[in-house]
């Protein structure tokens, strides 16, 4: 009988190891922690720290001998402080504070030569900002001098910045680049990135976690733009290219009656340009910011549409910053707002609509987030030099403005949404909150149902580091989450494209056997130049529109988006992404394999066949076991 017994159990853990293996297999051999991405932020959370705290460098300028590299140093206490004996150093020089007192609040700013400090200031801001201390040459007798000690000169590779109370000890630390410093209490992370030549290290308001969550990467004169809500009623309209962004820009920009400011990565549509300088015409105040290194180079279209508008009284001014200006945004008498994913190009916005880019746009009327792209607009371009081109120039060389508009193959399908309702606005800009918990990351992480993506350029990895976009899809595909990427198959050439993400991420989707399909755009049958578009939309009830695409640069650059939080205006991009994506075939691989993922329903058949053999095998213990009880 004892025999009988442990017969009968050694079938069931066999059935019951079977189904284990098969019903429920085990996820992929990758680690989770390979794909873990913390980005904690939150404005809501700013806990003061209880010591005064580091919360800008500036090791890396563009000056002779760098003269203006400066730290700035803030005191977010409740009460002031006393910093007479406090020193700064980086281990092989110390600058040491004669007696002075900072009041909560205040950030003082400590530079190694305050003139040359106070001309880059004013070249960036168009204000006289002095620093509160110089520790090099005494170039202003404003300004306090401070006890030296060693040669403390911040290193464009890697160092640290320690400031230290009277006594010695630690109050804050910072390590960027190569060093290995190991701070005695403070930060333990990796460094920050090494700095390029005028990008500042500037901290995210008052957060001290020691990470480098903490800190931003920003060119010399921004500021940080910290994430913001927008609440209200108001109208919007939702617009997508090719099919009638041309009309809606059009509409808007006939509609302005006192100003006009666009920030654009490429303005090279003629139609578009007759638009703006009937506006100047009008008597609107026009400013147009543009990128001044762009890939290809500015085209001379570009600069003789500049050319013109400065002719007629506009005011133009081009970014060279370190890292490009790739923004599309247009600001309508301080009170509506237009963000697109397209360039200002016969692509982006075609005057026919039968021919052109898959990109979306919104027009949203509400003063406070106009006001918030206001001032981030000036703040760049105050930053940057004015135009100085004649128009002379482009007419004395010959130069000729074509006037041909381009047909296609695309049919149009959509007409723009405009409704009166209340929704909810995010601004996303980059390199303040790409990265962010409250915008493109934390919506994402934060879904429940779906995730659907459409991008021009993206890719698994950014420089040796994973891509946390991503990684973010995985996530909400292992938490339960439909998640759909399309990606545009127009640039594919070299490693680290879009047709390696969707490649990896179906193997992903074999291994685990995740809700998430990945495959590449039919252009041909969408009859599209390409997919332009940076867009997301999550739990149907979000929608992010952007110029950041998901690559290694982008989160450096100046980028801006939104996110709108609206289950209509959701539901108009989501059958854009559908139309799309239903459009497209899948492309086949090298070898056979598809880069739309697995055969849909495949999984599902699988498990039909795993529970059949199950039930046939317990069906034999079922037999057995009646078998020995007769016995």
């Amino acid at each position: 009988m004892k025999e009988k017994a442990v017969l009968i159990k050694i079938c069931f853990v066999a059935a019951f190891v079977f189904a284990s293996l098969f019903l429920f297999p085990f996820p992929l051999t990758l680690t989770h922690e390979a794909f873990a991405y913390s980005y904690s932020y939150s404005s809501s959370d700013n806990t003061a720290p209880p010591n005064l705290i580091i919360t800008e460098i500036y090791p890396n300028t563009n000056t002779e001998k760098e003269l203006d590299e400066y730290v700035a140093i803030t005191n977010p206490c409740a009460y002031p402080e006393n910093i007479e004996g406090w020193s700064i150093t980086d281990n092989e020089g110390k600058i040491i504070f004669p007696p002075f007192s900072i009041a909560p609040g205040e950030t003082i700013y400590v530079t190694r030569t305050a003139s040359v400090f106070v001309e880059q200031m004013s070249n960036v801001s168009n204000k006289d900002i002095f620093p509160d201390f110089e520790y090099g040459s005494d170039s202003d007798p404003r300004v306090s001098q401070m006890q030296t000690e060693g040669r403390f000169v911040l290193s464009n590779s890697g160092d640290e910045v320690i400031l230290q109370d009277k006594r010695g000890r630690e109050v804050d630390v910072v390590i960027y680049g190569d060093s290995d410093y190991k701070a005695e209490e403070g930060w333990r992370a990796e460094p920050l990135r090494k700095p390029r030549e005028e990008m500042i290290f500037k901290r995210k308001g008052i957060q001290d976690t020691n990470q480098c969550e903490d800190w931003l990467i920003l060119t010399f004169g921004a500021s940080y733009h910290a994430p913001e809500r927008f609440s209200f009623a108001g109208g919007v309209t939702a617009f997508v290219s090719p099919d009638c962004s041309f009309s809606v820009l059009q509409e808007e920009m006939d509609n302005a009656s006192s100003s006009l400011f666009i920030n654009l990565y490429q303005f090279e549509n003629p139609y578009l340009m007759d638009i703006v300088l009937d506006a100047l015409n009008r008597g609107v105040t026009v400013c147009l910011l543009l990128e001044g290194s762009p890939v290809g180079g500015i085209k001379d279209a570009e600069l003789y549409i500049a050319g013109k508008i400065k002719e007629r009284g506009g005011e133009v001014r081009f970014v060279h910053d370190p890292f490009i200006n790739h923004a599309k945004y247009a600001i309508i008498d301080n009170e509506t707002l237009i963000v697109m994913t397209e360039n200002w190009k016969n692509t982006g916005v075609p005057y026919s609509n039968s021919f052109g880019n898959r990109g979306w746009g919104i027009v949203i009327r509400n003063e406070e987030v106009a006001s918030y792209f206001n001032a981030v607009f000036f703040e760049d371009f105050y930053r940057c030099k004015e135009f100085s081109t004649e128009i002379d120039d482009f007419e004395t060389k010959g130069f000729f403005m074509s006037r041909e508009i381009p047909e296609g193959a695309y049919a149009p399908v959509f007409v723009p949404l405009t409704m009166n309702c209340n929704f909810t606005v995010i601004p996303v800009l980059a390199p303040d909150t790409a990265l962010s918990a409250e915008t493109t990351l934390g919506a994402i992480n934060n879904a429940k149902e779906s995730v659907f993506v459409q991008q021009l350029s993206t890719g698994r990895f950014w420089g040796g580091e994973d891509n946390a976009f991503v990684y973010a899809l995985i996530e909400a595909a292992r938490r339960g989450c439909e998640v759909k990427v399309l990606l545009d198959s127009k640039y594919l050439e070299g490693e680290n494209n879009n047709d390696e993400v969707v490649s990896w991420l179906n193997e992903v989707v074999r291994e685990e056997n995740l809700n998430l399909e990945a495959k590449l755009a039919d252009l041909d049958s969408l009859g599209l130049t390409k997919i332009h578009n940076k867009g997301l939309i999550v739990d149907g009830k979000k929608v992010l529109i952007s110029s950041l695409n998901w690559n290694a640069n982008s989160i450096y650059n100046r980028e801006a988006g939104v996110i709108v939080e609206n289950e209509e205006i959701a539901l108009f991009y989501e059958d854009v992404f559908f139309h799309d994506w239903n459009t497209s075939v899948n492309v086949e691989q090298e070898g056979g394999e598809e880069m739309g993922g697995s055969e849909e329903g495949t999984p599902t058949k699988m498990r039909i066949v795993y529970v059949v053999l199950t039930l046939i095998i317990s069906f034999g213990i079922f037999r057995v076991v009646k078998w020995y009880k007769r016995v």
